[in-house]
């Protein structure tokens, strides 16, 4: 998470259900995901949207889901406007996974076609301490960021949701999930 000036917001550590939360309205704000190539070394896949309304097996290599509907909810793929759609959100995806039915595919593509990939910190959203554009971890060869970052479009609702995202690399070989709660107070 970033403020919107790409300065990252620390956690106020993880809450009951285990996930790091962050505290935030709801929009207004940078989300950011990093990665570095894993076990098999190879580099960091940077598609963000990778759709096929037939075939639920084609997918990005970043994936993103929600444990709540963000924004308005709409089940529309990449609805980010301008006329003749409006800009609308992103539903849930409950069971929280990341195959299995044309819903999640559109779900994960529909999240994931508002964000964009960085393959070196001069790109990053994020900026260090002295306001320069950097990765927040030196081991990360790409960062995907919201662009240009979470709106009205993708309001958060009160209360938590959880965040939960994955990367593949050049050959489709998916990473470690992991979560983090967004928090929005009322």
């Amino acid at each position: 998470m970033a403020r919107a000036d790409g300065l990252p917001i620390a956690s106020i550590g993880p809450q009951d259900d285990g996930y790091p939360t962050f505290v935030r309205p709801a929009s207004g704000f940078i989300i950011y995901i990093e990665a570095s190539p894993g076990i098999s070394g190879l580099r960091v896949g940077t598609a963000t949207f990778a759709f096929n309304a037939n075939d639920p097996n084609v997918l990005p290599d970043l994936q993103i889901i929600v444990s709540r509907p963000l924004g308005d909810g709409s089940a529309a793929v990449c609805d980010e406007g301008p006329s003749p759609l409006p800009i609308g959100g992103v539903p849930a995806t409950v069971p929280p996974a990341f195959g299995g039915s044309q819903a999640v595919s559109d779900a994960i593509n529909d999240f994931g076609c508002r964000f964009d990939a960085r393959t070196s910190g001069q790109q990053a959203c994020t900026v260090d301490g002295f306001f320069s554009y950097a990765f927040t971890d030196s081991r990360s060869t790409t960062q995907f960021c919201t662009s240009p970052g979470v709106g009205s479009e993708l309001a958060f609702p009160p209360g938590d949701t959880i965040v939960t995202a994955r990367v593949r690399d050049v050959v489709g070989q998916p990473g470690m999930s992991k979560s983090i709660a967004i928090r929005v107070l009322e």
